[in-house]
């Protein structure tokens, strides 16, 4: 393959190779991010966290679901079918990106670097499921400030945790609202806190407290009425308490997708799946977010999750069984042949 490798940060490297056929077009890019989150306690691991041990038909260790079996099947799959001189018409893109686990902008930056493809396959740990959509993401602070005072006579001082709790309170509220509105396919809309921390001192009054929270969002919703929606929250719980101070901060957003049912990258994905395992490809619901957002939104490219692993993501002995890894390269090889050729460029063009 012509192999094209930089950093997108320092010591972060991006890998693409590139399998072009007779045309350079279509494009057919699989997508896989090679970061992992950390391992946490080592001594948790009943194996190495980073030995990759095989045992009864699975292979063990931090990221071998999330997602390094999806970049190893993928890799091996334009391997196969380099060495078996298959006669592609189009272009295969692997796509080895970093950051996913943090910001995804790995991948941005691939795109705004012009890579570019007419069908995308991030391949996601899914259980060898189609995945059509995903939620989106917004990620944000909040900071309550209060006043100091002795804690012998805390009605001298505003204290910025209990004006915290009530934040916490209203969007649990809020939780209730979100949930009357499912998406077929991602489920419910959602609010949660994942991090809290404020005081200096038990005998203190604390002046400041800090939250850190997302909101999971549903295909079709705006970021800006998400927002918008926050912000009422906010009004509403200042006018009922005036000395309620807060600051509310956008720490990340990243946009839903969606890819619909009927889109050739769907058809012949299931054909794919179909045709190895031998039984029906399975539409998948999915709550996550995943680098396809970029692949849809921004590069406007018609994309699908769809990888080997399951629901053994960031865990302690996180596994992937050797038999998806292997179904999962027969699969995406299938894929590139289906897409690739002159008929799939016809109807690219048709669609």
């Amino acid at each position: 393959m012509e192999v094209d490798r930089y950093d997108y940060q320092p010591n972060k490297p991006n890998v693409v190779g590139k399998l072009v056929g007779k045309n350079e077009t279509p494009v057919l890019m699989l997508n896989g991010h090679v970061d992992t989150v950390p391992a946490g306690d080592l001594e948790r691991w009943t194996t190495g966290a980073f030995e990759a041990a095989e045992r009864d038909g699975r292979i063990y260790g931090r990221g071998a679901c999330d997602m390094k079996g999806g970049v190893a099947a993928m890799i091996c799959a334009a391997e196969e079918i380099a060495n078996l001189g298959l006669d592609l018409k189009g272009t295969l893109l692997v796509a080895c990106v970093v950051d996913e686990e943090v910001t995804g902008y790995g991948t941005k930056d691939l795109l705004d670097r012009g890579y570019t493809a007419d069908f995308g396959i991030v391949c996601e740990p899914t259980a060898l499921q189609l995945e059509l959509a995903t939620k989106g993401a917004l990620e944000f602070e909040v900071v309550t400030r209060g006043k100091p005072a002795h804690a012998s006579n805390p009605r001298k001082g505003i204290n910025a945790i209990y004006n915290m709790s009530k934040i916490c309170l209203a969007f649990q509220d809020y939780l209730a609202e979100l949930e009357k509105v499912q998406h077929p396919l991602v489920g419910k809309a959602s609010i949660s806190v994942g991090k809290i921390e404020g005081g200096t001192a038990r005998n203190v009054v604390p002046e400041k407290c800090r939250i850190e929270a997302e909101r999971r969002i549903l295909p079709g919703e705006k970021m800006e009425d998400v927002v918008s929606g926050l912000r009422k929250v906010f009004g509403r719980l200042q006018r009922e308490d005036p000395e309620l101070r807060l600051d509310y901060n956008v720490l990340l957003e990243c946009e839903p997708s969606e890819t619909p049912a009927d889109s050739l990258i769907v058809r012949k994905s299931a054909e794919a799946v179909s045709e190895v395992t031998g039984k029906e490809a399975v539409i998948a619901n999915s709550a996550a977010t995943t680098d396809m957002r970029f692949l849809v939104n921004q590069g406007r490219i018609s994309t699908i999750n769809l990888g080997p692993g399951g629901g053994a993501a960031h865990i302690f002995d996180e596994y992937i069984e050797t038999e998806q890894l292997t179904d999962a390269t027969k699969i995406y090889s299938m894929i590139a042949q289906k897409l690739l050729n002159r008929s799939a460029l016809h109807s690219a063009s048709a669609n």
